[in-house]
């Protein structure tokens, strides 16, 4: 078949991009209303397609629930996966490592993270979940860690530190919309700003 030298998507490119698009509409009603009060009819009506054209994409509501989540874990990996390139100190690699994570969460759109959503997947997506996240928080502490030994931050207690920033960073998928006028540079230049010099005004 000719390709018209790639002007045109191919079948399995057009496949994957209503893929995508499927995605982000699951995950925008899951994080409205939660996995459980969601249906796939639901999701279907909203795409404008059938539930049956929904299994060509998806075998069951489980699968999209674990691709929503699956696509939250891939923008932390590749927030981690870039941060590990640079060479700047482990400050700056904390501060790229969460900018790029709260970005592109923002961009792709994936599914906002509960112990609920994970436990109601099989045995061993809930375990490749949990295995990432636990990846991303033991990169995260170790980069404060190390801050803190540079000086750069006080010394914060590294466990719950890491936590309240993968939490706050998860909580965003629950009120940032689409349409939102806050772009995701400028939510996450707040986000970074409150997490390195918090709320209190240095000069009261």
């Amino acid at each position: 078949m000719a390709n018209w030298n790639g002007a045109v998507a191919s079948r399995e490119e057009i496949r994957e991009l209503k893929r995508r698009a499927a995605l982000r509409v699951a995950a925008r009603i899951f994080n409205e209303k939660g996995y459980h009060a969601t249906s796939l009819d639901e999701i279907a009506d909203e795409i404008g397609v059938t539930k049956t054209a929904l299994y060509y994409y998806f075998k069951n509501k489980e699968q999209l629930l674990y691709d929503c989540l699956r696509l939250t874990y891939n923008c932390g990996q590749n927030a981690r996966l870039e941060a590990e390139k640079t060479d700047g100190t482990a400050f700056e690699k904390l501060q790229l490592l969460y900018r790029r994570f709260m970005e592109n969460l923002m961009v792709e759109r994936g599914a906002y993270t509960t112990m609920a959503n994970i436990r109601a997947l099989p045995e061993a997506q809930q375990e490749e979940l949990l295995e990432r996240r636990r990846q991303l928080d033991r990169y995260s502490r170790m980069l404060i860690e190390k801050a803190i030994e540079e000086g750069a931050l006080r010394p914060v207690n590294v466990r719950v530190t890491s936590n309240f920033f993968l939490g706050a960073v998860n909580w965003i998928l629950r009120w940032h919309t689409e349409d939102d006028a806050m772009s995701p540079e400028v939510v996450a230049d707040h986000f970074l700003d409150l997490f390195m010099n918090g709320i209190v005004n240095p000069k009261r």
